[in-house]
């Protein structure tokens, strides 16, 4: 992963872990029948899978939890979080993360959508059911969810935020805000009055608000050991009760803050499209197999580092630390209890 301390122009930027679950496995999925934004429930083994992906990070502290609202989405967030042993947050749901919707195939068989697609003339994996959602508007939605949550996190966890928060007394020279210069050159341009200010000592300005900026954090570097600062005392907290015999399976290597998102097979796949084809985060081998869907309670991670720059242009990239991880539901002691099973129907 490209460093981004390498880049001069960066003003703020933050670390986090992004920690991607699928949903558990459903009657439908058993069934072979496609849900899209039906309301299905968790089949006997999906509760099984739930509580194992929750004993398997029982010692990983989250951060933040996002589910799908969707029941078996829900239900599977649900065990994760009541199992979870290390974190306090709440589930917060957002409908962003919704399967995909499949218009009339939604209650049908994979088998009847794939003739349906062949009596249209459309290869099945390019074929969009009459009322359906693209895979293109998918992905669009699982963008839109990861650059809200990306600048989310940036606002009120970024390096910036936290230093100016913690040493104001240090820093009166960097009260100058960057909507106050955006203010100040939407005025100029608004009156028909001459004013003694030019949009370019505006925007020399907010550079020499930049160098104060860097001026303040380098001076707060030199006294201070950034490694100590602590997002809460929350996070200290569970940190603490990391420190004991039980462990996390993912170590955090550079952030207390890890962002847990559990939801379904094709909002999965677009968003590591879209990190692996958009953002041109090395996943390996597994490009090769880009296409196909999350097994059940799969655990894909990411360390995410995500920056603005001078321009307030964002740049963000990712390396991947594991993928569709299911090791969880395999029991090579006794068959009878192996949970990772091969649905008919995985969407």
């Amino acid at each position: 992963m490209r460093s981004i301390f390498s880049n001069t122009q960066i003003i703020d930027y933050v670390h986090f872990n992004l920690t991607l679950v699928r949903h558990a496995e459903t009657h439908a999925n058993a069934e072979g029948i496609i849900q899209g934004l039906l309301d299905t429930e968790l089949s006997n083994i999906g509760y099984r899978q739930s509580k194992a992906v929750g004993r398997y990070l029982q010692y990983h502290y989250f951060s933040h939890i996002y589910s799908s609202d969707l029941k078996r989405s829900l239900e599977t967030a649900h065990q994760i979080h009541q199992l979870n042993r290390v974190s306090s947050c709440e589930i917060k749901f957002d409908s962003l993360l919704r399967e995909r919707k499949f218009g009339i195939a939604e209650g049908r068989t994979r088998q009847w959508l794939r003739e349906l697609a062949k009596e249209n003339g459309v290869p099945y994996i390019n074929f969009t059911p009459p009322g359906a959602e693209t895979t293109a508007q998918v992905r669009e939605r699982a963008i839109k969810f990861f650059r809200k949550l990306c600048r989310e996190i940036l606002i009120k966890f970024g390096t910036f935020n936290i230093l100016t928060k913690k040493y104001t007394t240090q820093c009166l020279t960097c009260n100058v805000s960057i909507e106050n210069l955006f203010v100040n050159q939407k005025r100029l341009k608004n009156s028909s009055k001459k004013h003694s200010i030019s949009i370019e000592n505006i925007h020399t300005q907010y550079k020499n608000h930049v160098l104060l900026t860097r001026s303040c954090r380098s001076s707060i570097d030199s006294t201070i050991d950034l490694s100590s600062l602590t997002y809460n005392s929350n996070i200290k907290k569970q940190r603490i009760l990391n420190n004991g015999s039980k462990h996390s399976p993912y170590k955090n290597h550079f952030t207390d803050l890890d962002v847990l998102v559990v939801s379904h097979g094709s909002v999965i796949r677009e968003l590591i499209k879209y990190f692996a084809c958009d953002l041109q985060t090395d996943i390996g081998q597994n490009l090769d197999t880009i296409q196909e869907l999350a097994p059940n309670t799969s655990i894909t991670c990411f360390h995410v580092t995500y920056s603005i720059n001078e321009q307030l242009i964002p740049t963000t990239t990712l390396e991947l630390i594991d993928y569709h991880n299911k090791t969880h539901l395999i029991n090579t002691n006794n068959e009878e209890f192996n949970l990772d099973t091969i649905n008919k129907c995985s969407l």
